[in-house]
């Protein structure tokens, strides 16, 4: 992430270090999938993916609403994913 970007409480940043552990959006992304991890591991294949649809946009659905972001190397800026 560039240091002029200023993600939201609600962004998942994707990739490694304190920034990715420590960031709100993380912490709330890393919460909904722990909760849903019974179910996910119980459901059949098929629903597996409604599972996982299900928490992208719940994650999309906050206010403000949270993206799915990743650094891009190139422009040392940020790649929505999703």
């Amino acid at each position: 992430l560039s240091m002029s970007f200023v993600p939201s409480r609600n962004d998942v940043l994707f990739g490694r270090g304190s920034i990715s552990v420590t960031h709100e959006g993380n912490i709330n992304f890393r919460s909904i999938v722990e909760s849903r991890k019974k179910e996910y591991i119980e459901a059949a294949w098929n629903e597996k993916k409604k599972i996982v649809i299900s928490i992208i946009r719940q994650i999309q659905s906050m206010d403000p609403p949270g993206r799915f972001l990743k650094r891009d190397p190139k422009s040392e800026g940020v790649d929505s994913k999703a």
